[in-house]
């Protein structure tokens, strides 16, 4: 039975930690020995903060990893764990002496050397990412830093106060959730316990004493629980066990326990620990009353068919608790662990149930070790773990180290739902997880391509949070449909981390297009066009030419830095079309004399920023698909919102760096506060016609049915009035009527202000503009 309060640290030997391998089978010992040599070595003269010295700390972590029943090479590793971060010990000379194997894993859990660049939470982020890669290799990288972070938090007392807050949340927060994914449950309840002590020390000593009290209240639960179940399965021994109840069913319908056909089952029990009452009581809002809320017994078989057999015997001899049931054992967690959950009345009393087959107890206590001892012919069956291979598919694409760490986090707190394929293959996803990280989940190009789901048979929407058992149907379109919006939609870090590459990539893609029609612009002003730099295959040698950081120096990353508005097009252009001597020498210097005009401000590394008209020459063309936000929300080409241009409509254009161009009708007034700025010339592309929304002021005198008739004077353009205003002024004599309506371009606009203009009673049309904020 399980020990509610936390475990102390032994007093650590090398001879114990032999006899401990020997325990397990090992019989050669030597590198062991040789391990512990050198250790002794390293970590002379140093001193843990409890005082005592250094090498008990990698004895106790050595200790572990061989209680854990793992191989000589992992106890060698554990010994020498801190012996490169605390010594002049290298990874080099661990592999001279002991080999690549053994250094691998030390490599793996030792830090990540000092950057001078990154700040100390940073620097944990990246040494997290360096141990997280090479348990993708090795698993036994993590379970050595499992070990040694086991020690140390129960070592922890010892650390300055800030310091032990910041380690026992950093434990809470990762380690034992990467506990919990390996399927160690031993010691991830007591990472968990051990930090809950630190972090919330008066919530622990009053949950301890709950339980403290609960078990004085009723001494003999477990003893007789034990006893029930032991009479369900093989006749009790001793007369602490009550007799089995009467029962009135039939002889023929009475379950018993065939022990010949499967074999003795044993029964144990097991008490929740502080950190796991607290989370039933608080988080699951569900309260501990009684002891029974405390305990779990376990019921363990010889195969998974007895694992059925025992939950008949069980149903039928006392009364299952409705709703209790769950099958672990057809549907695995993402750790593997396996079992039957049930819960029972007995005698009145319920009794919480787990039943699993002896090798599924032996996951259920020491997890991945498990698998990985019948697995040590090298087949490595922890790459199965999904959630593993999951972490390291995405992380490559995340570059800061804050975001990181969040998304781990997110991923290894989350709780699972099971759902299927329509072909029954099963998928586990957090809890709220959505159809956009299924679809990501099988394939990054469906996730790209999803526009719809049908669940179960019935379409649903994409925030539709998947349930329990859910078969799953993605529909697809042919171009890409990512949203910005996904995001706040799923759940998964991988789903997280493909939209974001997808929405950065169009985002460059944009800033590519917007560069290049800013160049073209400045170039058609000289007379000449890109297309023929282009086509000449001229560009390199000419970007070769700008005092441009590296990854400008290539067509699309200049065309992106001036997108973003890194280097301006006047630059590049005198580059590639340099201005005459003569003309800029003379013309340009006698006018700013006379003008009295400095040169625009010079923008670090890439030439200056030319002041007022752009030349003339071909203007940027306003499309539909410059106007339009795609994917990644943001358009080239933006109407301004205070004059909301219309096709048709004089322009003048601004380029805003790093988001695009912002298009004002001539003479707006936001525009005319922006005439020292560069301005770019702009021209609507021939029959555009776009839905734009317009403010119409019209004065007229107050006279009956004249409303009306203005108003079947919008109807007869085909134009809808969104909203009107009418206010009479002038003693009442006259009225000012604003109507708030959409237009598809300045000819419509035109032609229904000149039908107004024609009414009986119609003092004035007028187009009013906004004022800029």
């Amino acid at each position: 039975m399980s020990e509610t309060a936390c475990e102390r640290p032994s007093e650590p030997s090398v001879t114990t930690l032999l006899a401990e391998l020997r325990d397990h089978g090992v019989t050669d010992t030597s590198a062991v020995e040789k391990a512990f040599a050198l250790a002794e070595k390293c970590h002379a003269g140093q001193v843990r903060k409890s005082g005592e010295p250094y090498l008990t700390h990698p004895l106790r972590v050595a200790e572990t990893i061989a209680r854990l029943g793992l191989d000589t090479s992992s106890v060698v590793a554990a010994l020498l764990h801190d012996a490169v971060e605390d010594s002049d010990l290298s990874v080099f000379d661990l592999t001279e002496q002991f080999g690549g194997e053994i250094a691998s894993i030390v490599d793996g859990v030792t830090k990540l050397g000092k950057v001078p660049y990154l700040s100390r939470q940073e620097q944990q982020a990246e040494s997290f990412r360096k141990m997280l890669l090479a348990m993708s290799q090795d698993i036994r990288v993590l379970l050595v830093k499992l070990a040694d972070r086991l020690d140390n938090m129960r070592t922890l007392e010892h650390m300055p106060g800030d310091k032990r807050q910041r380690i026992a949340r950093e434990t809470m927060e990762i380690y034992a959730p990467l506990a919990n994914r390996l399927g160690i449950q031993w010691i991830r309840t007591e990472l968990q316990d051990l930090s809950f002590r630190y972090l919330e020390p008066a919530i622990y000593d009053g949950v301890q004493s709950k339980i403290d009290g609960l078990f004085a209240g009723a001494p003999e639960f477990v003893a007789r629980g034990l006893a029930e179940l032991q009479a369900a399965f093989l006749p009790p021994a001793g007369a602490i066990a009550p007799a089995p109840a009467p029962s009135d069913q039939p002889e023929d319908e009475r379950v018993e326990w065939p022990e010949g056909l499967f074999g003795r089952a044993s029964v144990r029990a097991s008490v929740r620990r502080p950190y796991q009452v607290y989370r039933l009581s608080e988080e699951q809002d569900e309260g501990v009353d009684q002891v029974s809320d405390l305990v779990t017994f376990h019921i363990i078989t010889r195969d998974r068919a007895g694992c059925y057999a025992a939950l008949g015997v069980v149903h039928g001899r006392f009364t299952p608790v409705p709703g209790r049931f769950r099958d672990y054992i057809a549907l695995p967690r993402q750790n593997h662990y396996q079992a039957l959950h049930t819960a029972v009345m007995a005698h009145g009393v319920r009794l919480t149930l787990q039943i699993r087959s002896e090798s599924m107890d032996d996951v259920a206590e020491k997890g991945i070790v498990s698998e990985w001892r019948r697995d040590r012919a090298g087949s490595k069956g922890w790459q199965n773990l999904t959630w593993l291979k999951s972490l390291m598919d995405w992380q490559g694409e995340v570059s800061d180290p804050h975001e990181f760490i969040a998304a781990v986090k997110a991923d290894l707190f989350a709780d699972e739902v099971f759902v299927f394929t329509p072909q029954g293959d099963i998928h586990t996803f957090p809890r709220g997880a959505t159809p956009i990280d299924f679809a990501f989940a099988i394939h990054t190009d469906l996730g790209n391509h999803c526009s719809a789901a049908r669940i179960n048979g019935h379409m649903v929407p994409l925030r539709y949070q998947l349930r329990q058992g859910d078969t799953i149907e993605i529909i697809t379109t042919p171009n890409p449909a990512v949203r910005k919006e996904w995001l706040k939609m799923c759940q998964t870090s991988r789903a997280q981390a493909r939209i974001k590459q997808y929405l950065r990539q169009q985002e460059r893609g944009r800033l590519r297009a917007l560069g290049r029609s800013l160049l073209d612009t400045e170039l058609a002003g000289r007379g000449r066009k890109l297309s023929d730099f282009e086509a000449q295959g001229q560009m390199a040698s000419r970007i070769a030419d700008l005092d441009l950081p590296k990854d400008l120096r290539s067509e699309d990353g200049l065309y992106e830095a001036l997108g973003a508005g890194q280097v301006t097009p006047a630059v590049v252009a005198d580059a590639l079309a340099p201005v005459a001597d003569e003309e800029d020498n003379l013309f340009k210097r006698v006018l700013r004399r006379m003008s009295g005009k400095k040169p625009g401000p010079k923008l670090p590394g890439f030439g200056r920023l030319a002041p007022g008209q752009g030349a003339p020459g071909s203007p940027l063309l306003v499309t539909r698909e410059r106007i339009e936000a795609g994917t990644s929300g943001a358009p080239m080409i933006q109407l301004a919102p205070c004059c909301s241009p219309l096709p048709g409509d004089p322009l003048i254009g601004y380029f805003i760096p790093g988001k695009g161009i912002a298009a004002h009708v001539e003479g707006c007034p936001e525009a005319l506060g922006r005439i020292a700025e560069r301005r770019l010339h702009l021209a609507w592309e021939s029959g555009l016609e776009i839905d734009g929304p317009v403010t119409l002021e019209v004065r007229t005198t107050d006279t009956v049915g004249l409303l009306a008739e203005m108003s079947r004077a919008f109807s007869h353009h085909g134009i809808n009035i969104k909203q009107a205003n009418c206010r009479a002024y002038d003693s009442g004599r006259r009225a000012i009527n604003t109507f708030q309506t959409t237009v598809r371009s300045l000819k419509q606009l035109s032609s229904l202000m000149a039908t107004l203009r024609d009414i009986t009673g119609v003092l004035a049309v007028e187009r009013v503009f906004s004022r800029a904020d």
